[in-house]
């Protein structure tokens, strides 16, 4: 035994020594619990502006189309209910009903909504074929 260290301090100083290192594993455990919750916040923050990002940018860009569709598929249906009703007196009516002005109006906008639909479609195969079909000069 070292410099008169008897055999109970000894048992004290190993139990000293295990539990410092208990301790030490223990804080250890909970540093890699502080860093991994940490670096999950940062992925989740991350991963929600990006999508946030992705979202209002779909929405600026998309966001005119899906009116012109909701206008077209409401005034198609509103069309068919004034202007042109499916019994005979509608159909005796048409002829009539095709000059008054909420039907031009709803005519006008099933035209120019589905030209703009369209042109929707035209324009979205042109952006999947220019993305799809890159030629890279060597």
């Amino acid at each position: 035994m070292p410099l008169g260290l008897t055999n109970a301090n000894a048992n004290d100083n190993d139990n000293a020594n295990k539990r410092t290192i208990e301790e030490f594993n223990e804080n250890q455990d909970h540093t890699n619990t502080i860093y991994f919750f940490e670096k999950l916040r940062k992925k989740i923050t991350s991963t929600y502006f990006f999508m946030y990002t992705i979202i209002t940018t779909l929405i600026n860009v998309c966001g005119i189309y899906l009116v012109w569709i909701i206008l077209h598929y409401i005034s198609c249906h509103l069309y068919v209910y004034f202007c042109v009703p499916n019994t005979i007196i509608g159909f005796l009516m048409s002829p009539f009903m095709t000059a008054t002005p909420h039907c031009l109006g709803l005519r006008w906008i099933i035209y120019n909504a589905a030209n703009m639909i369209n042109n929707m479609w035209l324009i979205l195969g042109t952006w999947v074929c220019s993305t799809l079909l890159i030629i890279k000069n060597n």
